[in-house]
């Protein structure tokens, strides 16, 4: 009898266990494919600053893959416009699937990415390789390759959007913030400039200069919050 009750009781603990592990399991394999697709297919991205008024929204939250990086005129990127050191894959893993579940607002791990001028940024493309462009009134004015005039941006640019340029008080220092009007630059093979919707405020290639391809780390897709600011770029 007792050999019998030892039995059942051992049966019933080896399926206690497989259960066990079946759900650690199911969890871990899920835990694992969120965290690949959101460092390889696709995450989300907060826009905390005004640079991109008025098409992205301050405080709202974008959805972006890094399988594109090699942008038209007027796509939404995200720029590394300086070198950063990162985490070891899995941390990074650990902190976006964190950061996905708590809308962006924590992450466990320490972020090696997370100093000052080493979070990618947030610009809107506007020169290609081979363009000759210049800033006249914060307006880019482009003359792309093999062409004879200029034409502004919006002239050439597909994609449809707004910038905002607010007139400087009449005693502005010109030499300070963003550039409004610029000479004309010619962009070299792999070259792109990349500006902020919000012109007068934002940092961008008036500053850091044209960037490589490598510089691009991912396509914004679409804006889902603010639910009444929903826009596909």
């Amino acid at each position: 009898m007792f050999k019998d009750i030892y039995a059942i009781s051992y049966k019933m603990k080896r399926e206690l266990y497989r259960k066990v592990f079946t759900v650690v399991l199911a969890v871990v394999s899920c835990f694992v494919g969120i965290s690949l697709f959101m460092t390889f297919v696709l995450f989300p991205v907060r826009e905390s600053s005004v640079s991109m008024m008025p098409d992205v929204a301050v405080n709202g939250f974008a959805l972006a893959t890094p399988l594109l990086r090699s942008p038209r005129r007027g796509d939404v990127m995200l720029v590394q416009a300086y070198s950063a050191e990162k985490n070891a894959v899995p941390a990074r893993l650990v902190n976006q699937l964190a950061r996905f579940v708590t809308a962006q607002q924590w992450q466990p791990l320490p972020d090696d990415s997370s100093g000052n001028h080493s979070s990618p940024f947030v610009r809107r493309v506007i020169g290609m390789p081979g363009d000759t462009i210049y800033l006249n009134d914060y307006i880019v004015y482009i003359k792309p390759r093999d062409e004879k005039f200029f034409r502004t941006e919006f002239e050439l640019t597909r994609t449809k959007y707004d910038v905002t340029i607010a007139a400087p008080p009449p005693q502005w220092d010109s030499s300070l913030g963003a550039q409004g009007k610029t000479e004309p630059v010619t962009l070299g093979d792999g070259e792109y400039f990349v500006l902020a919707d919000n012109r007068l405020v934002a940092a961008d290639s008036r500053l850091w200069g044209a960037v490589s391809q490598e510089a691009f780390k991912g396509m914004l897709l679409v804006q889902y919050v603010p639910f009444t600011q929903f826009r596909v770029f």
